[in-house]
């Protein structure tokens, strides 16, 4: 259908433009950071709760009512703690809110690099070719655009 209008088709491999650019790669350092983080704090309470669960496990029968509860709360602490952190790393946690917070702006400018790009080579419809997003199922390289808005977005010219 495109071919009878004359539609010229070109297509990006956002994956790469965003090992390519600098910003991108810094905020998904940041966002990295941030796991790498939460995770250590994670095996750290686990740990801390195993060591501590073991041991209310092992003295429960000796200690009074006011110790058992006490312990018990302490458990029930560290286990909302554990949970809250890895709420954080949900698909709707604080990590993932930093990511699209910064990966946005980011987005944007490759979004208008693509149509700059894509309008300087006389092209109405650019589509995505990566490993993750497999919009295309065959495409010539001389209709690949990645390049050049790489180029675009390092020289903005």
């Amino acid at each position: 259908m495109f071919a009878q209008q004359g539609t010229k088709v070109g297509y990006i491999d956002s994956q790469t433009i965003l090992t390519q650019l600098p910003e991108a790669i810094k905020a998904q350092g940041d966002v990295q950071a941030a796991i790498d983080k939460i995770k250590t704090q994670i095996d750290s309470i686990g740990q801390v709760y195993q060591t501590t669960l073991a041991e209310y496990q092992k003295q429960a029968n000796l200690m009074t009512e006011a110790k058992k509860k006490d312990a018990q709360q302490k458990i029930m602490n560290m286990e909302k703690d554990y949970n809250d952190l890895r709420a954080k790393l949900d698909a709707n946690g604080e990590v993932a809110l930093m990511n699209r917070k910064l990966m946005s702006p980011i987005i944007d400018k490759i979004k208008a690099a693509v149509e700059e790009t894509a309008k300087q080579a006389g092209v109405q419809l650019v589509l995505e070719k990566s490993e993750q997003l497999q919009m295309i199922w065959y495409a010539e390289a001389s209709m690949d655009l990645t390049f050049k808005v790489i180029d675009k977005l390092k020289t903005g010219k």
